[in-house]
């Protein structure tokens, strides 16, 4: 009979583990089948967080890596401000009261930063109604210490200033930057320490218990494992005991401390470990006598079948006072995906959720905005590439539109000092009347990936644009900055005299005609050209 419940076993370990392998979870099929609740628990919150795939978090970390780290990098960025139709008519109102901006209708400005073994180069264009006004460009020489300026509107001249009596504080900056650049802790150091204190931290919990059940999110509810931990005063104790003694002694928490102190030249670096190991250690002696006034913590992680962390629910109960509780994860069922994070005190709630529909890895849905269960902002979601996002980059067309009348929410006159609402008494009428005309709603559309970004994000109101700014921009690789051959000296009297004088004005006034600018304008910013030179 025990030779047979031998084989009997055996064959069902072969059965998980065949059916595992099959499924491509081998792994995963292993820790939540033979795991105790604590473990599993210290597995699935270790792939949340140190996971080489669809981990949100480790992707930003890796992009904020490379562009931090990487020497040379050349970066071409576009800004433009759009006016709409209305704000076309708000400006005509503002011409009313004496103000004419009536003839602006988009404004921008373009700029290309270069930087290739420390020289910097930056060319700026300006512009005005689509048209070009001016193109400045500074060039930073970083071995001669000189910086070069052009503006071939005004001249075709090139003008350098000598920064030599800065020499010494300029090297001193590249070489801090230098020191920073390669202190940046690897992400595979930071993997290791994360592993350490996340074991340190779980191994401090007595109370872990696994079970069945669903996570409601949206219209949706889903079935899932539950990893639930309640954690009491002991355990905190303990947990925090724990880790601030063992980071009192660690030798690779200490050489990253070390590394980033020397760069960011926060003073002897060994004295500034010594104190942290102090802190550390009278930390664990400490804690444990202190009273925390809670009477537990309870977590919940709800996990899906392939071993992902899909739901988190955490409740803090106090000795005295209200309950706090706070939910966020997301609920699948089919192409339907369901996603809610909510924050509850005692009878105070606020909580934003709602549900989309996925297809071809893009989700498109409707979420909402609720404090004290009434409706505030309605969001509305188009094409979110959840593939993108995995990736860390972010891909979609997001609008969002607030519920009710705005003078509901916002009175205008209650927003102003009391002299300006005295002063404007008379006209209180007419400000909780423009706040109950406005319903503004907000456009957003992102698409992002490793050298590209477009950025455009749109204000408008009754659904009519007010105004619309966007951003687009290229990385690449930097490339040699080319110096000046020539220039003059703005050090020298006689050849910064002649430079002045030699300013051709007239092709930027042109510019400013061309792209409507009022005479009154122009005029003043002729009275400022004449003035500098």
């Amino acid at each position: 009979m025990k030779k047979k419940l031998i084989i009997v076993a055996a064959a069902l370990v072969a059965l998980i583990l065949v059916v595992s392998i099959i499924n491509g979870k081998f792994a995963k099929g292993v820790h939540k089948t033979f795991d105790s609740p604590k473990k599993y628990m210290a597995y699935v919150e270790k792939q949340a967080i140190l996971g080489k795939k669809d981990n949100t978090i480790r992707s930003i970390y890796n992009h904020l890596s490379n562009r931090l780290t990487d020497e040379d990098q050349a970066l071409e960025e576009k800004v433009t401000l759009t006016i709409g139709e209305a704000g076309a008519s708000y400006l005509r109102l503002a011409k009313a009261a004496g103000v004419d901006l009536t003839w602006l209708q988009s404004a921008g400005f373009k700029y290309y930063v270069n930087t290739k073994d420390n020289d910097v180069e930056m060319k700026t264009t300006l512009y005005l109604n689509e048209k070009e006004i001016a193109n400045p460009t500074v060039i930073l020489d970083s071995n001669k210490k000189v910086v070069y300026a052009k503006i071939p509107e005004l001249s075709k001249d090139v003008v350098k200033y000598d920064l030599e009596e800065y020499a010494e504080q300029f090297d001193e900056i590249i070489k801090k930057a230098e020191k920073v650049r390669l202190a940046y802790p690897d992400i595979k150091k930071l993997d290791k320490l994360a592993d350490k204190y996340i074991k340190l931290a779980l191994d401090g919990l007595e109370n872990v218990e696994k079970d069945k059940g669903e996570f409601e999110a949206g219209d949706i509810s889903q079935k899932c494992t539950i990893i639930r931990a309640t954690i009491k005063e002991k355990d905190i104790k303990k947990i925090v005991s724990s880790v601030a003694k063992e980071a009192a002694k660690d030798q690779d928490l200490k050489a990253l401390f070390l590394d980033l102190a020397k760069a960011l030249e926060l003073g002897d670096a060994s004295d500034a470990w010594n104190a942290f190991s102090e802190g550390m250690t009278e930390l664990a002696e400490e804690f444990p006598e202190r009273e925390l006034d809670f009477e537990k913590i309870v977590v919940e992680l709800y996990i899906d079948g392939d071993g992902k962390i899909v739901g988190r629910n955490y409740k803090i109960v106090p000795v005295d006072g209200m309950d706090m509780q706070v939910k966020l994860g997301t609920a699948t069922k089919g192409s339907n995906k369901g996603f809610e994070a909510s924050f509850k005190y005692g009878e105070n709630a606020v909580k934003l959720s709602g549900t989309g529909k996925v297809k071809g890895g893009k989700l498109s849905g409707e979420y909402a905005l609720r404090v004290m269960g009434e409706k505030v902002v309605t969001f509305t979601v188009d094409k979110f590439d959840q593939n993108a996002w995995d990736d860390g980059y972010l891909k979609g067309h997001f609008t969002c539109e607030l519920e009710g009348d705005l003078s509901e929410m916002m009175n205008l006159s209650s927003l102003l000092p009391y002299s300006i609402r005295r002063t404007l008494r008379d006209y209180e009428d007419t400000l909780e009347n423009m706040s109950a005309a406005i319903e503004p709603s907000f456009d957003l559309i992102i698409d992002t990936s490793k050298n590209k970004h477009k950025i455009d994000f749109g204000v408008l109101n009754h659904d009519e644009e007010i105004f619309r700014i966007a951003f687009q921009g290229t990385m690449k690789e930097g490339s040699k900055v080319k110096i000046p051959s020539k220039a003059v000296d703005v050090s020298d009297t006689s050849e910064l005299a002649d430079f002045v004088d030699g300013l051709d004005m007239d092709k930027i006034l042109d510019t400013l005609d061309s792209a409507d600018v009022p005479k009154e304008y122009r005029e003043i910013i002729s009275s400022y050209l004449k003035y500098i030179r």
